[in-house]
């Protein structure tokens, strides 16, 4: 069944419905038919425009998913600054809620700066180049990261 076919169906249930609410004698038929209508004509504006009634811009374009950023604690470890002893251990809860704190005080950028220059060892320039942005806005962007995760870090020992 193709998108137009739907929408033709959506569209002959509105005719139908109308008919209905017409006949109906009980208050109660006729509001529970013009909920139905509204129901299906919200349905078919939605697949008209390909968006929600209302909305000015689609799902697609929303900055929610651009902002959004999922991180892996674990895959973070080896390189946040929190001390690690020469054997491999596990984050206590304390440390692995402070790295949370850490990530969460930093801005999407410095978050970005930090992670590539870090973790992904680029050099200023690789970082610049892929974020289109100066090596000057990149080094500050990574030395506000460095600030606010030893200050968090700081916090994270005094409280041991």
């Amino acid at each position: 069944m193709s998108l137009h076919d739907l929408l033709l169906q959506y569209m002959k249930t509105v005719q139908d419905l109308k008919a209905l609410k017409g006949q109906a004698e009980r208050q109660e038929d006729q509001k529970l038919l013009a909920e139905m209508i509204s129901d299906c004509e919200y349905v078919i504006h939605w697949l008209r425009t390909g968006r929600a009634p209302g909305n000015r811009r689609g799902v697609e374009r929303r900055s929610v998913y651009e902002l959004t950023k999922v991180w892996d604690p674990s895959w973070f470890e080896s390189f946040t600054g929190f001390p690690i002893a020469p054997s491999e251990r596990e984050f206590t809860a304390q440390e692995e809620f402070g790295l949370h704190d850490a990530m969460a005080a930093l801005s999407e950028r410095e978050r970005q700066c930090y992670i590539l220059h870090i973790g992904f060892e680029f050099s200023w320039e690789q970082v610049a180049r892929e974020l289109n942005i100066t090596i000057r806005t990149v080094r500050t962007h990574y030395q506000r990261a460095e600030q606010k995760i030893e200050h968090v870090r700081k916090n994270l020992l005094t409280k041991s």
